[in-house]
Order: structure tokens, then sequence, then C-alpha cells
């Protein structure tokens, strides 16, 4: 039989339309019996709780999956109809009598009757329409395939939860510890690239290293007979400089250098002792213990992973609960670094969630990445702390340097061939020395002139002035006046001594927070508070 003749056609399309019921047959009956699986699931879900669902969105996307995969399954699994098949229909629709099924078999048939069969066939087939053999009409046994689903519907959006077993709430907290497992992993990813490109770029240019080298090449500069230019140059790089350190301790160090010395009795027991250590270990520029400190608890972990006795784990899990939260309160009271405090606290947190069977792995894996990360961050404050050292080393040299300028013995020449700032500071301190001059260990304040040798200025009362005495009626007040004092006749013994130590004592201790509230580099302290002491020595001895 032509496949272009009619009854070819015709036969073809009709088995089209036979498949395409086939397919709608199969879905109807699956989808049926998935809509039924579907609600007795959300049944048993939303009234024991045994079953623990997915959030609203998430249920009706799983719904919405259910008419997909009936379809899917109906396609691939309908029957599918022959030739034969639809030349029967075709025979009961037209009333043929077997005439097309006959045609359907002339292939695997012989006789020399095929002509006439097929010449039949095809008169008969002349205005027969395929869809009006199989039309595809609504019928009222479909109207399930509606209902059904809707029913389903409805209860995904009013049948109320109940949980009396607890599954849904536990459920739900593991939900919750997933999500903040999740987002603190991107914290710390995030983090760690932050302080990894910070180290890099530091690696890269160190803004300290600059200014020193900067300044060494100022220092050859100096010319013996230019006080006034080599002063100039000087206070200009003692300016810089000073801004500098002070960038640093506000910026990188969050003033710790300002911490309080540790002591013994701020934790109390034999391990706190070592984390002063560290602490003060840390305000010299040497993070090394607290770095062995973590590496140790990074391998403690990976120990902890592979536990699998129960005892055992939790003791390891406790000791290593206690070791970071010394570390995370050394780190956030003593060193007054919140970055790194935050790094300890978070890989403390995901260590106590791996715990749970099912986040173990990921858990573990989470604390890792945030001991490396307090690795980072504790590298970065030990650079910070080097870069304020190199500085202070700088500004002491500076001052060192102004005291020979002074003397007109600042030679440029005599240094050209320095390396380090360790040599111009070496060699000054000789040529001080050689002078007869014992520079005192960090005398001024940074990008300032200090507070002079103290010797006593000539005076000439001889020289006639435009001065006016006048006693001002201000109060008193610590930092403002020293030896201004109200009296009334003649003191008795010892008043005016202890009204000037009191006053004294006040003056002191106000200098004392100036220099934490202006930032002044540690190493200038010390010529502050020997100034004070001087003033109490030369009043305790006995009047002549």
């Amino acid at each position: 039989m032509s496949e272009a003749s009619l009854t070819s056609r015709l036969l073809t399309q009709v088995m089209q339309r036979m498949r395409l019921a086939a397919v709608g047959r199969c879905f109807y009956s699956t989808f049926l019996l998935f809509c039924g699986l579907f609600g007795a699931v959300l049944l048993t879900a939303r009234l024991s709780g045994l079953i623990v669902l997915p959030a609203a969105s998430s249920t009706w996307l799983a719904f919405a999956t259910v008419p997909a995969v009936a379809g899917l399954l109906s396609w691939l699994f309908h029957r599918r109809p022959t030739l034969p098949d639809a030349a029967r229909l075709v025979d009961r629709s037209t009333g043929a009598k077997d005439l097309y099924l006959t045609v359907s078999l002339l292939d695997s048939s012989a006789g020399a009757y095929q002509a006439l069969v097929v010449k039949s066939a095809e008169a008969r087939a002349v205005g027969v329409k395929a869809n009006g053999i199989l039309p595809f009409t609504w019928r009222r046994q479909f109207w399930p395939a509606v209902w059904v689903p809707g029913l389903v519907a409805l209860g995904i959006l009013f049948l109320p939860q109940l949980d009396p077993f607890g599954q849904v709430a536990a459920a739900k907290l593991i939900e919750r510890r997933n999500d903040r497992l999740t987002e603190q992993k991107k914290t710390t990813e995030l983090r760690l690239e932050e302080v990894q490109r910070q180290i890099e770029e530091h690696e890269e240019s160190n803004e300290a290293d600059l200014a020193i080298e900067e300044l060494k090449l100022t220092f050859n500069k100096m010319k013996a007979a230019k006080k006034a230019e080599n002063l100039k140059m000087l206070s200009s790089e003692q300016k810089d400089i000073g801004k500098l350190w002070r960038q640093i301790s506000s910026e990188k160090l969050k003033d710790l250098m300002k911490s309080a010395p540790p002591s013994d009795q701020q934790f109390g027991a034999s391990q706190d002792e070592k984390l002063n250590k560290w602490a003060k270990e840390l305000q010299e520029g040497d993070a090394g213990g607290l770095q062995s400190e973590l590496q140790n608890l990074k391998e403690q972990l990976q120990q902890l992973a592979a536990t699998k006795d129960p005892l055992k784990r939790s003791e390891l899990m406790q000791n290593l609960k206690e070791r970071l939260q010394n570390l995370e309160k050394l780190a956030h009271e003593k060193l007054n670094n919140e970055p790194l405090a935050t790094a300890l606290e978070r890989a403390m947190q995901q260590m106590e969630l791996s715990e749970d069977k099912e986040m173990q792995q990921e858990a573990m894996e989470a604390a890792m990445k945030s001991l490396e990360l307090s690795e980072r961050e504790l590298e970065q404050t030990e650079q910070a702390v080097k870069d304020m050292k190199e500085l202070e080393d700088a500004l002491r040299t500076i001052q060192q340097a102004k005291k020979l300028n002074e003397q007109e013995k600042l030679d440029g020449g005599q240094s050209e061939n320095f390396k380090t700032l360790a040599d111009y500071e070496a060699f000054y301190a000789q040529m001080l020395a050689d002078a007869g001059e014992e520079p005192a260990e960090g005398e001024g304040e940074a990008g300032g002139q200090g507070f002079g040798d103290g010797q006593e200025m000539a005076e000439d009362d001889s020289v006639e002035t435009g001065f006016k005495s006048e006693q001002s009626k201000s109060a008193l007040v610590a930092g403002k006046m020293l030896l201004s004092m109200q009296t009334k006749g003649e003191a008795e013994k010892g008043e005016v001594v202890r009204d000037y130590k009191q006053l004294l004592q006040s003056v002191k201790q106000g200098a004392m927070e100036a220099m934490n509230t202006e930032q002044i580099p540690p190493g200038y302290h010390e010529s502050i508070k020997s100034y004070f002491d001087s003033l109490e020595k030369n009043k305790e001895q006995p009047a002549k």
C-alpha cells in the first residue's frame, strides 16, 4: 500500500490519535494515583509530624512536579497502538467489514485480489476524517482529574501543622543550624579573602618600610652647617612617621598597645599564665606562641573528627572548647582584637555543631576554616606591631639626629654607607655619648618637639618689658596651672609642701590620661614620666 494513498494517510492519522488517547488514559490514572499519594503524605505530615515537609513554597513546588512526572511516565509506558488497531477502528466506524484491516495486512499476504481491495478502500476513504473516527471530547469521568488535585491544594493551604512527637521542631532546629552554618562559612570565606589580600598587599608595599627608607635618605642629606634646613627636614619626617604610627594604632591594632600589662590575677591558673605571656609577647611583636597554639588546635580538631568513641570524643570536645574560650577571651579583653575574637568564637560554635551527625563533616570543615582565618588575623596583627616598633625606633633616631643637629655634628656623608636604621641609631648614640650627652629614651612626642632638655634658661630682670602682673581669677584646674595657689597669711609648716604634692599628683594623672588619648607611642611615655618624677624628687630635697 502506497504511503501517499488516501487510505494510508487515514490509517496513519487514526493511529496517531489512538496513541494520544492512550497517553491521556495513562496520564489520567497515573496523575490521580500520584495526587492520592501526595495527599496521603501531606495528611500524615500535617497531622502527625512524623514526616517533615519542607517550607510552603517548596511544598507547592513539589506538588507542581506531580503532573510533570505523571506525563513523563505516561509517555514512556503507554500502550502503543499498531496499524491494524487503527484499521479495526476505521472498519467499526465506517461499517467496512474488515476492509481496512485487510488493507493494513496486504504487505504480509499474497493474491491477485490486492488491487481490488485497495481500490475499494480508496473509494470508501473519500470524505472520511480521522477526528470523526476518534473524536476528543470531555467526559464526566474526567472530572476527578480536576477536583482531586484541588483537594490537595486546599490541604496545602489550610491543613494545620501539628507536632505531637516533636519531629517538626527538631527538623526546624536542624534547618536553622544548617542555615547558620552556611552563613558563617560564607562570612569566613569573605573575611579570609580580604585578610589574605591585605597581607599580600603589605608584602608588596609596606608603608612603614617605605617611610623608613625615606628617612634614611633624609639622614644622608644632612649638612652639618645647615642647621635650619636639617631641622625642617627632620621635623617633616617626624610628623609623617608619627602620623603613620597613629594610623596603624587606630586602624589595625585597635589600641592593643594601650592595654594594661597582663597580670596573673586576670585569669588565675597556670594555663592562663601562658595566655598572659602570649599577650605580652604579641605586644612586643612576637605571635609565635599564639600561632603554635592555633596550629595545635587544628591538629586536635582533626583528631576529634576521626574519633568514634563517644567518651573520648566528649573529652576532646570539652578540652578544645575550654582552650578556644580562653583564646577568645584573651583576644577580646587583652588584645582588643575583635576580628580575631570573632573568628575564634565562630570556630567554637562550628565545633559544637559537629555533634550533629548530619552536619559533622561540614561543621568540622567550617571550624578548620575559621581557625585558619584566626591564624591570618594574628599574622596581620603581628606584622602591624612590628611596623609600630620600627616606627618608634625611627622616631627615637630622629630625636638623636636633632640633638646632633643642634651641635652642628649631623653630617650625612658619615652615614651614607649605612644599610639599616639600627646602624644610624647606634652611630648617633655613640656620637652623643662622645659629646658627653646621654639621650633620654623616647624623648619627645610623636610629631612634636618634646619637653626640652630640662636646663634652666637665663633671665635678665633689668630688661624693661610691657609685662603687667595680674592674677587669674579662674579656678585651679589640673593640667592648666601647677604652682598657683590661694593662701591667707603665713601658711603652717608643711602645708605648702602638702598642697604642692597633691597638685603635682593631679597634674601627673592628667598627663598620663592625655598620653593615651593622644595615642603617643609607648616609647615616649618614659620621658614624660621621668619629667614628673624629677619634679617630685626636687621638691623632696631639703631646702638650703
